[in-house]
């Protein structure tokens, strides 16, 4: 078949290569994965003749169908031509000739060579005849008959070469107009020719006329001129022994089909609405028509598909979903190379059922799929996203990519999704597989318009590919995965960025999702999400990082009474926190407490706080939820009650261990580095100005560059101004200028934050 052919078996080590260069775990080429869906009218189910369905292969081009077999061409070898026989599938190789064509309305093979051209009779293997002309000369064959013009030049008289008892017999055509050129054979049925040609030497005198020429006389019968506009490629004929059908260009409007009924000569015509060649068909009472290689349009059109209309009312039927070519074949039937959504593509004989209406049955198939179908897919089983660096790249090879194809891609345990448009790759021999690479972001709850790391936990993809020329239902497929990621000091939904807790003048406790954008270098904080009520019987909360090794951070509250409690965290943003869990009592003789940061380097964030004599104390993390941290140890004799502010920040400088920063009551911010073993180098002065601020958090690395950063939040009226400062990695100049954070904020009052 002459169009692109499908890559089914081709192809699959660089797809399977190009999709895992980002991806871990084995590429997933699903048996049956693939549903389509979708109401459009589709052709009715073609009938089955199982003894050639395997005979053509994709790519396969046919010559022609005769009435006992088909002659095809081989994809990867044009020199191999052969004829099936349609009764068992037997298969003859035919001599490869330059110029190899079945005769029209029969099983003749036409062989041609430069200055040769014989006739073989596949049915029955019998060499007809040959004779010595130039096949410059050709106009055409049908059945055992040969035609060829007078001259090089496509003018008459036409002669037709014929059987006979002592070799072949050459007659002259009678009936053409003298001055005939560009003649052509172009429709046989019934031992009938129909030719083409122009009369005329003038260019504003040229017209245009179809013959039907006896094939036992050698004589016209009938003619018709017709309007003479474009080359012979651009018009399309049949013949019937009932009908003649040809089309006529409309210009700037379409193309006409016209049948005239030879017994009555009544003429009807049909508007088609477009320009260029149609393949058109007598099938019985019916005309049948389509526009050629409309599977891989991409724009809908009416007359994609082969749609038989009838001659003696007003009804259409849908034969084909589309078509690539048509032929000639015996009596009031019609061949076309096309294909079904039910049947898929391949060779399909189209002639009248029971009641007269055309049906299209199937000689044989390609196996290649007529709706886009998905051949293969390569996307990962688990994928690491702190390893790909938040990115995933992921294909589907599709039968073909004349779709709008849209992908979906879900936590399933969250609900979070993202949808994207993908674009296409072109369409062509060989064509690509569609790729989508994936940013690692979600919509954040379901909101579009607001982004969310992807958290750990299980996915679901799924892909709807819509076809643009509406050949076939939607493909709907889908498959599944698993991202793994790291949890960060603040990272309370699992997607490796860090949250920010609020608790509001009502005493509710509220989860801000901060997302820095990978490719618009900038953060966002999403709507608060609501962890739960009560929090106002603690009057510090801190959170302290991944204390007991769980799955997720955790928090520690201090209530008023001064009994300290820890939350340990679920890794569900929607839910983070377990049930509290006493620590002990006694924590009101501190004024700050900040955890975050491993400062003895056992890999475990520990616990600092200052007492009202101006003291700091360690209390080391022991790994265990019931007693979290060991007895406090002090690390700071004195002098620490001159901050209103302390801040564990995790490693800031690439030291021994977690950090440390304290402002002052004048607003100068100040850098202690960790040695690891829970003591602080002499204090480094970081900048003043730092009084603007209500709080400063240590939230942990917000840009993913490996650096730890801190998080501001200047509160006006209860409503806060976050600000980023991102981490350098230099202990002298530890952050970069502050960057606004853009908070989308539902207006609550906040009056604690950790």
């Amino acid at each position: 078949m002459s169009r692109p052919r499908s890559t089914a078996g081709r192809r699959l080590g660089a797809f399977v290569a190009v999709v895992l260069m980002a991806t871990t775990g084995p590429a997933v080429l699903p048996a049956g994965a693939a549903t389509g869906t979708g109401s459009l009218p589709v052709a009715a189910p073609a009938a089955t003749a199982d003894a050639t369905a395997s005979l053509l292969k994709p790519g396969d081009k046919v010559l022609g169908l005769g009435r006992t077999g088909f002659l095809s061409r081989d994809a990867d070898d044009y020199t191999l031509i052969r004829w099936t026989r349609l009764a068992d599938g037997a298969v003859t190789t035919v001599p490869y000739k330059p110029g190899t064509y079945l005769s029209r309305d029969s099983d003749v093979v036409v062989l041609q060579n430069r200055d040769t051209t014989s006739l073989r009779d596949m049915a029955t293997g019998t060499d007809l005849f040959s004779v010595p002309l130039n096949r410059d000369r050709y106009a055409g064959a049908v059945g055992s008959h040969l035609f060829f013009r007078a001259d090089l030049s496509g003018h008459g008289p036409l002669d037709v070469y014929s059987p006979g008892p002592d070799g072949p017999v050459r007659r002259t055509v009678t009936g053409l107009p003298a001055d005939a050129s560009d003649l052509h054979v172009v429709a046989g049925a019934d031992d009938e020719a129909l030719v083409s040609y122009l009369t005329g030497e003038d260019t504003t005198a040229v017209a245009r006329h179809w013959a039907v020429v006896d094939l036992a006389s050698a004589a016209v019968t009938s003619s018709r001129p017709i309007p003479a506009t474009g080359s012979i490629e651009a018009y399309a004929y049949a013949l019937s022994s009932g009908y003649v059908a040809w089309t006529e260009d409309e210009s700037g409007v379409g193309t006409r089909i016209v049948v005239l009924d030879r017994s009555t000569q009544k003429v009807q015509s049909f508007l088609m609405p477009t320009a260029g060649r149609l393949l058109i068909g007598l099938t019985g009472d019916w005309v049948t028509y389509s526009l050629p290689g409309g599977l891989l349009e991409e724009k809908a059109s009416p007359l994609i598909p082969l749609t038989a209309r009838s001659l003696t009312g007003t009804t259409t039927r849908r034969v084909l979903d589309h078509t690539v070519s048509g032929f000639d074949t015996a009596g009031d039937t019609y061949g076309f190379v096309g294909g079904t959504v039910a049947g898929g593509e391949g060779l399909y004989r189209i002639a009248p059922g029971t009641d007269g209406v055309p049906v299209a049955t199937r000689l044989a198939a390609t196996g290649e799929p007529t709706q886009v179908t998905l051949l293969r897919q390569a996307a990962p089983t688990t994928v690491d996203l702190d390893r790909t660096g938040g990115k995933l790249s992921m294909a589907w090879e599709l039968s073909r990519n004349n779709v709008n194809m849209w992908v979906t891609l879900r936590n399933t345990r969250t609900g979070e999704s993202i949808t994207e448009y993908v674009d296409q790759p072109t369409q062509g021999e060989d064509p690509q597989p569609t790729r989508f690479d994936w940013n690692g972001t979600l919509n954040w709850q379901g909101n579009k318009g607001t982004w969310t790391s992807a958290s750990a936990g299980p996915y679901t993809w799924e892909i709807s590919a819509s076809p643009l020329n509406r050949v076939g239902p939607t493909l709907k497929a889908s498959g599944s995965f698993t991202v793994t990621r790291k949890t960060g000091a603040h990272d309370y939904d699992s997607d490796g960025a860090p949250d920010i807790l609020a608790r509001d003048l009502s005493g509710n406790l509220w989860l801000q999702d901060v997302h820095h954008h990978p490719d618009w270098t900038d953060t966002t904080q999403n709507p608060e999400s609501l962890v739960g009520g009560g929090w106002q019987a603690y009057d510090r909360i801190e959170a302290t990082g991944n204390l007991t090794g769980g799955s997720a951070p955790e928090v520690v509250a201090r209530d008023r009474s001064g009994v300290l409690w820890l939350y340990q965290g679920t890794g569900n943003g929607k839910a983070p926190f377990t049930a509290r869990v006493q620590i002990g009592g006694g924590w009101n003789t501190y004024t700050l407490l900040t955890g975050g940061s491993d400062l003895t380097g056992d890999g475990r964030p520990d616990l600092v706080a200052t007492d009202r004599s101006g003291r700091l104390w360690l209390y080391r993390s022991t790994g265990s939820a019931s007693a979290p941290f060991a007895a406090r140890r002090l690390i700071g004799s004195g002098g620490w009650q001159t901050y209103d502010r302390i801040t564990a920040t995790g490693n800031l400088a690439g030291g021994a261990a977690g950090d440390l920063v304290a402002r002052d009551r004048a607003g100068v911010l100040w850098l202690y580095l960790g040695k690891g073993d829970g003591t602080f180098a002499t204090r480094t002065r970081i900048g003043a100005g730092w009084q603007r601020y209500d709080d400063l958090i240590g939230s942990g690395d917000v840009d993913r560059d490996g650096k730890p950063d801190l998080y501001a939040s200047d509160v006006n009226d209860g409503i806060p101004a976050p600000f980023l400062y991102r981490g350098t990695g230099a202990w002298q100049a530890p952050f970069r200028p502050g960057e606004g954070v853009d908070a989308i904020q539902f207006g609550h009052s906040f009056n604690l934050f950790a």
